[in-house]
């Protein structure tokens, strides 16, 4: 054998190591597999965080049948106090419910402010409303937010308020919001029983033999989107616009007018003409613009129109989620309800004032003795 030749032979095998199309390769491979992956790790985190937001609502629903059990009733908006910003913004449903969520000593505090505010010891005025630790952002309470929302767990940028994205159901009509509440310097205009159709209104102690429909056909609780800027928000999530002809009086509103006219053509995610609604800035206020209407569907724009020295106002609600917002009802469950849900006739007026709700399914779910025969 000619062992010369076979010491002079290269080495067959070939240097380890990658050339640079081979590293782009991998490269490429490992970028498409990451925008391949990178969607459903998002959708799982959002299905995680929607899951927290139902769970949160349930535990607010269960807290109302707890009051119930304790008071025979659902708790009221404005059942304690005539203080406030501007001596009226009433105390939200959520008040009445602290000593259901484990918050009995923020409850005993608010108390004695409205003691202290009825005897004279603290001038509204002076935000007594806003300003108290009770109500800072940093004494927030993390079961009131979504965790979907990007904007809850930041302060309200008002006051540094604490924020809420809960909302309570005042049915399937529309709401004033020119009542200071127990201001002597306003008078206000009584409510039609046909604004007054929900669960939750201004002195209102319903309970839960209201619900002759069922309490698993009533809608009690759901959610709103906090708006990024605060009052005037330009955002169809938590902000509202001011729409021409779509409150023309009392006993006339067209939320058709609001579907239609309340969006920008070129930017479905904001509104023509924000205006002053501080929705989820306040976790303690009571106002309207903290509740919804089961008229427009979830997620549509909320509407606001000056009459006559009134306002009148519609409040659908809405989320982050993808498709739709989560609803407690008033048997304590919660239901997922989409953005496509039956709306019904979204031209008839909310003159209506007994019987079946025009806006279809939606608007029975906020009804809860219209005798309509509709389950979701």
């Amino acid at each position: 054998m000619n062992f010369e030749f076979l010491a002079l032979r290269k080495p067959s095998r070939r240097e380890s190591g990658f050339t640079l199309v081979e590293l782009l390769v991998v490269i490429a491979i490992i970028g498409i597999l990451i925008g391949l992956l990178l969607p459903a790790v998002q959708a799982a985190r959002e299905a995680a965080r929607r899951m927290q937001c139902t769970n949160q609502i349930k535990q607010i629903a269960l807290a109302l049948h707890n009051y119930h059990d304790a008071h025979n009733s659902l708790p009221t908006n404005a059942p304690f106090s005539s203080f406030g910003w501007s001596n009226y913004a009433p105390l939200s449903v959520t008040i009445s419910l602290l000593p259901f969520i484990e918050e009995s000593a923020r409850y005993d505090a608010i108390m004695e402010l409205d003691r202290k505010q009825k005897n004279g010891e603290i001038n509204v005025w002076n935000w007594a409303f806003f300003n108290s630790d009770v109500y800072l952002d940093k004494n927030r309470i993390t079961g009131l937010l979504c965790p979907s929302d990007p904007n809850a767990a930041t302060p309200s940028p008002h006051a540094s308020n604490a924020r809420t994205t809960i909302m309570y159901s005042l049915g399937d009509g529309t709401s004033k919001l020119d009542a200071p509440y127990n201001h002597p310097n306003y008078v206000s205009v009584p409510a039609k029983q046909c604004h007054t159709r929900g669960l939750f209104h201004q002195n209102a102690w319903k309970n839960l033999a209201t619900c002759t429909d069922g309490t698993s056909n009533t809608a009690a609780v759901s959610e709103s989107a906090s708006a990024p800027q605060g009052y005037y928000s330009t955002a169809v999530k938590g902000g509202s616009s001011t729409v021409s002809g779509f409150y023309t009086s009392d006993v006339d509103c067209h939320p058709d007018v609001c579907m239609n006219n309340a969006r920008k053509a070129d930017d479905p995610n904001s509104v023509v003409a924000p205006c002053d609604t501080w929705r989820g800035n306040f976790y303690q206020d009571g106002r309207a613009w903290n509740n919804f209407h089961t008229v427009l569907p979830p997620n549509a724009p909320s509407c606001l129109a000056a009459t006559s020295g009134y306002w009148g106002a519609i409040f659908p609600p809405n989320s982050w989620h993808s498709g739709g917002v989560n609803v407690g009802l008033a048997d304590g469950s919660v239901r997922f309800v989409s953005d496509t849900v039956d709306c019904g006739n979204l031209s008839a007026t909310s003159t209506q004032c007994t019987g079946k709700s025009p806006y279809g399914v939606w608007g029975a779910m906020g009804t809860p003795a219209g005798g309509e025969n509709v389950a979701m």
